[in-house]
């Protein structure tokens, strides 16, 4: 059989599955529902290796969508559960209706085209017929109240067509119900200004492919950019996100002005979803503790880290433009200026300052002034991390790079050493201000 049938086939079964799901919904109570969806994602999990259920899981070697398929649904409803059958309905019509359009109708071949989010190929024509059945399925489920709120339904729309578009060997099977269901549950829970989150999400949407157009960013890292500017924006506030355009808009500023006097571009400088990952990660995590805690400690611990990847970065991409020459760590030897686990005069003032003033904007964005003492011991905690990262560098990357694992990942949007000497690097910040405060 060939591939396109096996394709055609799983679809089936799936669009019937969903169906089955959706009519037991309306016939047997919650509670014998959630155990038929179990029963259904054990028996799903168990037959997946076995040759004889071929048809039911495989359309490539890559696929995993018949894991994620009832993954997606149990979810769903398990965070649906206590809120009206009409929004697991309609995510699971979402996933059982429109997906199973958009690949079918992607098939048409005539004024077609193709693009890749993630690693799962979409198309145009595919995305049109999953904006359309949406809209239709949310119109026949969905309360009036609802639909009739244009900024609620754009970001419904937009979040569904997202989690369809940024599909991983066919993640979109759990992305696209359990996301809807996320929405719903906040919506539910939560009195959100949907005109708001609707304009953050366009405005990020467009700057992502902005600066993934100005070949700022891969591909995955304008997605993952997009992914943390409407975390920063719609959860938290404005005061958590400037700090970090403060750090990234001076490092694409700085990597520039590098380029061009040393006149030795590097082969790209766009960054990748890794290196956007490496760089925010402790700050996101600290972000988040501070939302669930709401202890002030957590905002100190966001600004060190952000602090400490611009000090690093500062001195990576200024040390070299004023010194021609720098200090490895490793050795104690001279060698030309950027080279890794290095150190220069310039680089160091530039890794003091970035740390002093990213640490100030932060301090008076937060707390509308600014107390000295806690600046100096963010101010030093990130210049120190800063410094850590550069031990690591000198010590540990060429030792990574050594590793067969990495000496295979050629891809641009691939982890490297680098990406994991700044993580463990900047970590060191907050362990740094946290002894500092404990004095």
């Amino acid at each position: 059989m060939s591939l396109s049938s096996a394709t055609l086939i799983r679809k089936l079964i799936h669009f019937f599955t969903g169906i089955l799901i959706l009519v037991l919904s309306y016939i047997v109570a919650k509670d014998v529902l959630l155990w038929l969806i179990v029963a259904g994602s054990l028996f799903s999990f168990v037959t997946f290796r076995y040759r004889r259920f071929y048809l039911l899981h495989k359309t490539s070697h890559e696929s995993l969508g018949t894991l994620f398929y009832p993954l997606g649904i149990l979810s769903s409803y398990l965070l649906l559960y206590t809120f009206p059958l009409y929004y697991f309905q309609a995510a699971l019509l979402i996933l059982t209706i429109s997906d199973t359009l958009a690949n079918l109708i992607g098939q048409v071949k005539n004024g077609n085209g193709w693009f890749r989010a993630l690693s799962d190929r979409k198309s145009m024509h595919g995305i049109a017929g999953f904006v359309i059945s949406s809209l239709l399925i949310f119109y026949l489920l969905l309360p009036v109240n609802l639909i009739s709120n244009p900024s609620y339904l754009f970001l419904l729309l937009m979040l569904a067509v997202v989690m369809e578009v940024m599909s991983w060997r066919g993640s979109d099977n759990f992305s696209i119900p359990f996301g809807i269901a996320v929405f719903f549950w906040l919506s539910e829970n939560y009195r959100l200004d949907y005109t708001y989150l609707a304009g953050v999400f366009l405005f990020m949407g467009v700057g992502g492919v902005l600066l993934y157009r100005l070949k700022l960013l891969s591909r995955g890292g304008s997605i993952a950019a997009w992914l943390l500017g409407n975390y920063l924006l719609m959860a938290l506030g404005t005061a958590w996100i400037i700090p970090v355009l403060v750090f990234f808009i001076s490092s694409v500023i700085f990597t520039k002005i590098h380029s061009a006097i040393r006149r030795k571009p590097k082969k790209s400088n766009s960054r990748n979803a890794w290196q956007v990952v490496a760089n925010i990660l402790w700050a996101v995590v600290s972000s988040v503790l501070w939302i669930i805690t709401q202890n002030d400690i957590f905002i100190y611990l966001f600004i060190v880290y952000v602090a400490a990847v611009t000090s690093d970065t500062w001195a990576s991409e200024i040390g070299p433009v004023f010194n021609s020459k720098s200090l490895s760590l490793s050795d104690l030897r001279w060698y030309e200026a950027g080279v890794t686990g290095g150190v220069s005069f310039a680089g160091t003032i530039a890794a003091f300052a970035g740390a002093l003033i990213l640490s100030a904007l932060s301090l008076f964005l937060f707390f509308g002034e600014i107390n000295l003492l806690v600046l100096f011991y963010l101010t030093l905690s990130a210049f120190l991390a800063c410094f850590a990262d550069t031990l690591l560098g000198a010590f540990v990357e060429e030792k990574l790079l050594a590793m067969p694992w990495f000496r295979k990942k050629n891809n641009i949007e691939s982890i490297n050493p680098n990406d994991l000497v700044n993580l463990a690097g900047s970590l060191t910040a907050g362990i740094f201000l946290i002894l500092f405060l404990s004095l």
